[in-house]
């Protein structure tokens, strides 16, 4: 898994590094785009649009074949994994406490970065093909964070890894949020896709934290990953004591 993010995160680049282009040398064909055309030397941004979708659906389909890591698979049922392990009332309490309180200090975080980005916007100092190009620039972020380090996991979150990530599909959404601001069926079929992404993700976590938890579902713990993403950006340690804990109940209950 980590070789196919790595390749995903060359592909993002790539991608990146076309527009990066287009937006100093062809300029126009950036604010075509917002435009109701779609023939021409359009269709290569409708094709970065049709991966983008693409890449949202991948996240809504429940099965493991998809190349699509655990960590944003994990609040779908079928691939929950109980482990059977006892727990109290209070830590799971605190489990969802930690969780959410991580998880609203990046939502107010990103809620005021994008603020900044509206103003600039509407004050006129950047245009609508800046706000794009910031997309991808975040399109090329959320996968630096997957696999080379996460100021997300590092400074708020506090996860161990990826896999574990509270707020793994956030991703999509966090990207596109300079596109909220753009008037196109280009930019808010994105948006509006990727808060459908978020919504059940949210609805699915307050409703069966279980499945965000390593301590419930054996899916998460480390001995039991198939993804390996985590060989360049190590998972942190602390709340390895818990979840040292839970390997160790879980390998006495199958003796």
């Amino acid at each position: 898994m980590l070789r196919s993010y790595t390749r995903k995160l060359c592909f993002r680049v790539a991608i990146l590094i076309s527009i990066i282009f287009i937006y100093f040398f062809e300029p126009y064909i950036m604010e075509l785009i917002f435009s109701k055309r779609l023939y021409g030397r359009l269709v290569y941004l409708y094709i970065i649009w049709g991966i983008f979708m693409f890449g949202m659906l991948l996240q809504m389909i429940p099965r493991k074949d998809t190349g699509v890591t655990m960590g944003c698979l994990k609040h779908h049922e079928i691939l929950y994994v109980p482990t059977g392990l006892p727990y109290t009332e209070k830590e799971k309490k605190d489990f969802i406490v930690k969780s959410d309180k991580g998880a609203l200090i990046v939502l107010a975080s990103w809620l005021m970065l994008t603020a900044a980005i509206g103003v600039l916007y509407f004050s006129g100092i950047i245009a609508q093909k800046t706000l794009l190009l910031l997309a991808l620039v975040f399109y090329v972020c959320d996968l630096v964070c997957v696999v080379i380090w996460c100021p997300f996991q590092r400074f708020m979150m506090k996860n161990k890894c990826c896999v574990n990530c509270r707020i793994f599909n956030w991703g999509y959404a966090m990207m596109f949020s300079p596109l909220i601001f753009i008037r196109s069926f280009f930019s808010w079929s994105l948006v509006l896709m990727s808060l459908i992404v978020v919504i059940t993700w949210e609805i699915r976590w307050h409703r069966h934290p279980e499945r965000f938890w390593h301590r419930t579902n054996s899916a998460l713990q480390c001995k039991n990953c198939t993804d390996k993403i985590c060989g360049i950006k190590k998972p942190l340690l602390i709340d390895s004591a818990m979840y040292e804990y839970s390997n160790t109940e879980s390998k006495e209950a199958n003796n």
